[in-house]
């Protein structure tokens, strides 16, 4: 198994990770990053694309994040994490990514770890469908198997 990573921040990454011939450093704006082997049709290589973001932003942007990678079908598999001001999560803001996310064709979990009091992470995966509606590869359905804990909001 080999990967690979792209790192967007707008400072440098760790100096070890700079080093690295598997990271790939753009300084830059995580929210206007655009990946360029994203997963399309004419893309037949078969890998897994994953985005991993832990950025710190307004709920509303985190749901941004979410509905642009999700719409254009850039990565196979993201965990987000969405932070909240005060004690109590945004459930409407919550909510609304819940749906967008499923509209667009991924599953979703949401967990609420409780070392971090004001975000909750978003697990999601592609459904994978072939051309009769039904779903080609079982394990972009469950988001159960292999996470720790208990479900904040069901599985979509």
């Amino acid at each position: 198994f080999d990967c690979r990573v792209i790192a967007v921040d707008r400072s440098e990454v760790d100096a070890s990770l700079m080093k690295d011939s598997r990271v790939t450093f753009v300084k830059g704006d995580a929210f206007a990053y655009e990946p360029p082997n994203a997963m399309s049709d004419d893309n037949d290589d078969n890998n897994d694309y994953w985005m991993i973001s832990d950025v710190i932003a307004y709920p509303e942007r985190a749901t941004e994040l979410l509905s642009t990678w999700c719409r254009n079908k850039w990565a196979s598999n993201m965990i987000v994490t969405m932070k909240f001001q005060g004690d109590e999560p945004d459930l409407d803001e919550l909510d609304n990514a819940i749906q967008i996310v499923g509209g667009l064709g991924y599953g979703c979990r949401v967990k609420h770890f409780f070392n971090n009091k004001n975000e909750v992470t978003f697990m999601v995966s592609e459904k994978g469908y072939d051309d009769d509606g039904i779903v080609r590869d079982a394990r972009r359905t469950s988001l159960e198997i292999g996470v720790l804990g208990s479900t904040m909001f069901p599985s979509l």
